[in-house]
């Protein structure tokens, strides 16, 4: 029987509004990631990253997808809190465990490489060190154990020549809305609304969606003008490049793109253009950063 999106939720709301309050401590986190975990095992979760991007979107980013990858895989790795504390428990940033991810997931080959008394080491230096020092330190354990892409940098070099401006045309719109969003002054979000006609907004929005991930791209709908008409020179210029990239039967492009952009940066996207579209909008938005969900 199908997994619902209702279940998942009402599942790990408790949990998700703990790991999200920002007077909750590291160690509060944690185990607030591992009880998430516990509770999609339970539940019979098998694709995690699918399921992800459907709780984010019935949530409206209030649970986001790498939240249930995440405590998906922590569950997947450690099936005793007692013990994922004990190796974990005292890291000071959250993001010292994904660096160590993809060498202590039993799912991937290194892990059966390392000893017991590694790990004991790589858990050491997650507590101990410096963030300079466990990123060299991390950083030569991945090339020591290279396997697949483990250990081996991504040549971005070849992509960015071609889409550098791409990139950069899109931090700078992204950065903008965000600050429109987050400004009081309604005058510049007046300006921005009529500069572009509503239904490109919307069809851009679901252009971004549709490039976050390859299997995304199903929901992409042909909606809009082939070409923008906006005055806005930023918009225009990303509406015709995502138009043109998402009319392409291959997905080699898409896929250089979503290297140099992450997809969790295009859903932002997608809900910053869907958020400005009105001031409702922008207020509902304005509430989401804030909020805990209630059920």
């Amino acid at each position: 029987m199908p997994i619902s999106v209702d279940s998942v939720i009402k599942a790990i709301t408790a949990q998700n509004n703990r790991y999200r309050d920002r007077s909750s401590s590291i160690a509060v986190k944690l185990e607030s990631l591992w009880d998430m975990g516990d509770a999609l095992v339970r539940l019979g979760v098998k694709k995690p990253h699918s399921l992800g991007w459907a709780v984010q979107r019935q949530t409206k980013g209030l649970i986001k997808r790498p939240t249930i990858f995440r405590s998906h895989k922590i569950r997947s790795i450690w099936p005793s809190k007692e013990v994922f504390m004990r190796d974990v428990g005292r890291i000071p940033q959250l993001s010292r465990l994904t660096e160590l991810f993809p060498l202590i997931d039993p799912a991937q080959d290194v892990r059966g490489r390392l000893s017991g008394q590694l790990l004991v080491e790589i858990y050491r230096h997650a507590h101990d060190d410096s963030n300079s020092k466990f990123k060299s330190y991390v950083y030569e354990l991945k090339k020591q154990y290279a396997s697949g892409k483990l250990g081996k940098s991504l040549d971005r070099s070849k992509y960015l020549g071609e889409l550098k401006q791409v990139v950069t045309t899109f931090e700078t719109l992204r950065s903008r809305l965000l600050q429109l969003l987050a400004d009081g002054q309604l005058h510049h979000r007046e300006v921005f609304r009529k500069a572009t006609e509503e239904e490109e907004l919307k069809a851009f929005a679901n252009m971004c969606i549709s490039l976050t991930t390859k299997d995304n791209c199903r929901l992409y709908k042909r909606s809009g003008p082939r070409v923008s008409s906006s005055r806005d020179e930023s918009f225009r210029a990303l509406y015709d490049y995502y138009r043109k990239l998402l009319g392409k039967e291959s997905d080699v492009e898409r896929a250089r793109l979503r290297r140099l952009i992450a997809a969790e940066a295009f859903a932002q996207m997608s809900d910053a253009i869907s958020s400005v579209r009105s001031e409702e909008g922008v207020q509902d938005y304005r509430e989401r950063q804030k909020m805990s969900i209630e059920l």
